[in-house]
């Protein structure tokens, strides 16, 4: 499957984020289900969780965490 090209990402007060894709479909994912791994732990504060980025289709954060744009498009809703 050919993944389409994240372009945009807007965090949410409940740790969720609003995605939009370079073919026009946004979709939403609950980011807060990662927060048990080590890696994410520092992302439930949400001032840090607010600087994420889109860097060439994929997200990161100021604090040096990304995650994979495959499963983020698999495990996110159309909205």
């Amino acid at each position: 499957m050919k993944y389409p090209k994240l372009i945009s990402v807007k965090p949410q007060q409940n740790f969720f984020l609003t995605l939009e894709y370079e073919n026009g479909e946004i979709r939403q994912y609950d980011f807060s289900q990662n927060f048990s791994h080590p890696f994410y732990a520092s992302l439930n504060n949400f001032s840090t969780f607010q600087q994420v980025t889109v860097i060439d289709g994929d997200l990161e954060w100021a604090t040096g965490q990304d995650f994979c744009p495959f499963t983020l498009y698999d495990k996110s809703i159309k909205i």
